[in-house]
């Protein structure tokens, strides 16, 4: 949680390279939680394409030296590193999803400008596409943008959230910041794909917030507790 604290992280690698621009979003969207005053990634054949249809003004790109130094450098191996949830009351307090236990909850909400992109909302269609949401879950989609919006719907993607039990709302930041659309009552846990799990942060002080990918998120609501996309899969599948 403070591990950059007024600092700035550039992230770089194999992993980084092969990462969508909008899964670099939610990372430089996250490097503040690390309290960092930003996350920056140097511009590549993914940004220029992405740009290109987004903007005709003239941008020059950046990149760290060729002998730049850092105050210091963490390698993570990321093969074969599978979902992970970040428990109650803060973002750093991180275990694998296949780790959760038997966690029952009571929303999910899958949302918010951290991780509802198209892609995202595509991954979370994957897992609800033929199954339902628990009747004891209160499950809430809110696309980021009303680009992200109309997209998601021409794509028959809310079609897919309809069928699962989901309820779609309008682009907002809603429940995130304790606003509207899913407020939680005492004593009500909450997979989210927000970016901050703080006490009070979606309502009562005594609710819990479980953050999580919009896969996770979804498989969650399909399970009624936290889960790991692949464990809902296989248990559709005769657990093949």
């Amino acid at each position: 949680m403070s591990g950059a604290t007024y600092r700035a992280i550039e992230f770089c690698g194999t992993a980084i390279d092969a990462l969508s621009i909008e899964g670099r979003l939610t990372m430089a969207n996250m490097a503040i939680e690390a309290g960092a005053k930003n996350g920056i990634f140097a511009e590549d054949a993914k940004t220029r394409a992405y740009l290109a249809g987004r903007t005709d003004r003239r941008w020059e790109p950046l990149a760290a030296d060729a002998d730049a130094r850092y105050e210091r450098v963490v390698e993570i191996d990321a093969a074969g590193m599978g979902p992970v949830v970040a428990f109650p009351h803060l973002p750093g307090n991180v275990k694998p999803a296949r780790e959760a236990g038997s966690i029952p909850v009571d929303q999910v909400v899958i949302g918010s400008c951290t991780n509802v992109r198209i892609e995202d909302l595509r991954l979370a269609a994957e897992v609800l596409r033929g199954r339902k949401v628990d009747k004891r879950v209160r499950c809430i989609i809110i696309p980021a943008t009303p680009a992200v919006y109309r997209q998601a719907m021409k794509e028959g993607l809310f079609e897919v959230f309809l069928d699962a039990g989901a309820v779609i709302s309008p682009p907002t930041c809603g429940p995130c910041l304790g606003g509207h659309m899913g407020i939680l009552a005492s004593g009500e846990r909450c997979v989210s794909t927000t970016n901050r799990n703080f006490v009070g942060r979606m309502g009562a002080r005594t609710s819990e917030i479980y953050l999580a990918s919009p896969a996770v998120a979804a498989a969650s609501a399909v399970a009624g507790k936290v889960a790991d996309p692949s464990v809902v899969a296989g248990e559709r599948t005769g657990g093949r």
